[in-house]
């Protein structure tokens, strides 16, 4: 089976799962080539970019063919109609070497989704859409501004054309089916993957007298950092126990974090650690007692399964994904934008800590996500479709 993979960000500029999960499919014994198509600050532009064409790699056996497209500042909307337009023109040139594929698999409906809907509107190619974006929780002010209505008639008809659309948890599901009703009959749950081969239990010891928390994502209002400062800070008024928290990643945020820190005279106990790469995310969470990342929305949040396999007991909250994979076995679920619930849920974390199994942590992420099992079921769905 050919599959052309179309995603609408990849790495290094995160969407490692989406690699992940492409290593696995080429395990299948597929043939697995990625169209990508980066977006570039403007600022970086050069005349001689106009006539550059995709530029071809080899990363992990998988075949990545890579181009730039320069963002326009402040016209996101149109930047983002001509990104649709300039990979649908990527991919012409990747067909006139490669042929079209069996089959397309677009990462997020927003645009990746799109272009295989023109690809097929022109080519008759089947595609899948897995979606990712926390944005279709739609919950709060700033997810609905982070999904505008002008997108719709964008989405609606590549949601329409979609042979089988995934989501990676039941709570995307509800806003795409507002946006194109005839999909729900096509939606299922296939969750993200993790790589337990790197995400895996140490024999690190913890230590006794003081208990160590770890968070992990980009520095921005989405993540609710501010949130679990306060909630730090509540746990500091109410209790004598010593705890350290370290928070990576870098964002829009930090100025905004450091100076709420500094006004709960938590400089002592919250530690920005910055960009992480993944062997010191996984040297972060050995170390630490347990993960907490108190998300106002969340798609899936791949970061609490790389915890879990870590062993860690994990915190989330109730506005996404996370419910999917939080349970009384593995943590706690939360509600958000709710400090005064958050530091309640910590401080009974620190106090069952160990009632909790780090092994069976581990091996319900191992049964759950597995990389081998999740690219199987893809594969079933792909062979199915192009047989139709």
């Amino acid at each position: 089976m050919k599959i052309l993979v179309i995603p609408s960000w990849y790495p290094p500029n995160s969407g490692y799962f989406f690699q992940e999960l492409n290593i696995a499919l080429l395990h299948e014994k597929n043939n697995v080539d990625v169209l990508v198509n980066t977006i570039t600050s403007f600022k970086s532009f050069k005349f001689t970019a106009l006539f550059k064409k995709n530029i071809y790699h080899n990363e992990f056996g998988l075949n990545v063919y890579r181009s730039k497209f320069y963002n326009i500042p402040k016209l996101n909307f149109l930047s983002s109609r001509l990104w649709i337009r300039n990979t649908y023109k990527r991919y012409l040139e990747y067909v006139k070497k490669n042929g079209h594929p069996d089959i397309i698999h677009a990462h997020s409906s927003i645009w990746a989704g799109v272009v295989a809907s023109e690809i097929n509107k022109q080519f008759s190619i089947p595609f899948v859409i897995t979606e990712h974006r926390s944005r279709f929780i739609y919950n709060t002010a700033e997810a609905k501004k982070m999904l505008p209505e002008k997108y719709f008639p964008l989405l609606k008809p590549a949601l329409q054309k979609a042979s089988l659309v995934t989501c990676v948890s039941p709570a995307l599901k509800n806003k795409l089916v507002d946006i194109a009703d005839s999909v729900k009959n096509k939606i299922t749950i296939i969750p993200n993957t993790v790589n337990t081969d790197d995400f895996k239990l140490t024999s690190i010891e913890k230590p006794k007298d003081i208990f160590n928390w770890f968070s992990l994502g980009k520095l921005n209002p989405v993540k609710g950092f501010d949130i679990l400062l306060e909630a730090v800070s509540l746990i500091r008024k109410n209790s004598d126990k010593k705890i350290i928290l370290r928070i990576g990643g870098d964002g829009p945020e930090y100025k905004n974090l450091y100076q709420l820190r500094k006004q709960l005279n938590l400089e002592k106990t919250v530690f920005f650690t910055g960009k992480l790469t993944k062997d010191e995310v996984i040297k972060e969470m050995h170390l630490a007692h347990a993960f907490v990342l108190p998300s106002r929305f969340e798609a899936f949040g791949v970061v609490y399964i790389e915890a879990m396999a870590c062993g860690l007991p994990v915190i989330g909250t109730d506005a996404g994904g996370q419910s999917s994979i939080i349970n009384k076995d593995n943590g706690y679920i939360t509600e958000s934008e709710n400090p005064n619930k958050l530091a309640s849920a910590m401080s009974e974390m620190m106090e069952n800590y160990h009632s909790f199994n780090k092994d069976e942590i581990r091996h319900s992420v191992i049964r759950k996500y597995n990389k081998s099992n999740i690219a199987k079921e893809y594969c079933r769905h792909f062979s199915k479709i192009i047989n139709e």
